[in-house]
C-alpha cells in the first residue's frame, strides 16, 4: 500500500478518534481501540490484496521460544502469491509517561522485514494519542545520557512532515543505542547499522494527533557487530 493510501488511513483514524471523544468515549481509547477503524479502512483501500491482522512476523519466530509468537498488527498480502507487501504497527500514547522500549521495538520489528531482491515491503509505524501525551511523552521526551538530558527521538523520528531521518546506530547517544541493543537481545535480530524514517503524514486537533512514519532499509543493508557479554547470563556470586 503506497503512501497516498496510508495518508487516508491517518485522516480516517483522526476523524474516528475525534468522533469517539465527541460521543463521550474518552476512557475507552487505547491501542486495541485503533484496530476497528484501521481494519475497516484497509478492507476498503487494499484493493485485491489480502488483509491479515496479528500476522506472524516472518523473521522473528524462527527460534522456538515460549510465550506469544511475535506478530505484526496489520499486513497486506499479495492476492495470488500471498507475499507480504505492507506491514503496519500501531501505537497509542495516552499520557506523558511513555515506554520508550516499545516504540523502538516496533520500529526495528518493521525495519527487519526485508524482502528478497526484486520485491518491496511498505512498512509504516503509526502513533496516535492525546496531544498532551504525544507532546510530553514522545516528541519532547528525554532521557539521561552521560550526565545530561537528550531527546529520545532525536536522530530517530522527525516531527516535520516530509522530512527523512537517516538513523545511524553509531551516531546515536549511548542510552538510545541501549534501547536498540535490548531489541537485539530480546528478539535475536541483529541491529541495522543504518536505516531511514520519514514522516509521510500527520493530523492534529486540540485533543488528538495521528502520525505516520515510513520505514526504509538501506539498499546495502549491514548490521552492527556487537560484543555480547557472556557474564550477562550468569547470576552474581552470593555475598
Amino acid at each position: 500500500m503506497k503512501p497516498d493510501k496510508i495518508r487516508g488511513l491517518v485522516e480516517a483514524l483522526h476523524h474516528w478518534l475525534s468522533f469517539q471523544i465527541l460521543c463521550g468515549r474518552d476512557e475507552l481509547l487505547s491501542e486495541s481501540y485503533l484496530n476497528q477503524p484501521t481494519g475497516e479502512y484497509l478492507l476498503h483501500a487494499a484493493g485485491s490484496s489480502r488483509l491479515k491482522t496479528e500476522h506472524d512476523h516472518p523473521k522473528l519466530n524462527k527460534q522456538a521460544k515460549k510465550g506469544r509468537r511475535r506478530q505484526i498488527d496489520f499486513c497486506l498480502l499479495g492476492r495470488d502469491s500471498l507475499a507480504l507487501t505492507t506491514a503496519i504497527e500501531l501505537k497509542w500514547v495516552a499520557h506523558t509517561t511513555l515506554d520508550k522500549q516499545r516504540i523502538i521495538d516496533d520500529l526495528l520489528r518493521l525495519e527487519c522485514l526485508t524482502a528478497p531482491k526484486g520485491r518491496h515491503i511498505h512498512r509504516y509505524l503509526i502513533i496516535a494519542g492525546r496531544i498532551e501525551g504525544l507532546k510530553g511523552g514522545l516528541f519532547n521526551a528525554s532521557m539521561n545520557s552521560n550526565k545530561r538530558r537528550i531527546g529520545f527521538i532525536k536522530g530517530i523520528l522527525s516531527t516535520d512532515k516530509g522530512e527523512t531521518i537517516s538513523v545511524v546506530y553509531d551516531c546515536l547517544e549511548k542510552e538510545q543505542r541501549g534501547l536498540f541493543d535490548r531489541f537485539e537481545d530480546n528478539y535475536g535480530s541483529p541491529i541495522p547499522k543504518q536505516f531511514s524514517t520519514i514522516l509521510i503524514h500527520s493530523r492534529e486537533s486540540s485533543d488528538i494527533g495521528v502520525y505516520c512514519w515510513r520505514i526504509q532499509s538501506s539498499s546495502n543493508r549491514q548490521v552492527v557487530e556487537r560484543e555480547h557479554e557472556e557474564s550477562s547470563a550468569k547470576t552474581a556470586d552470593p555475598p
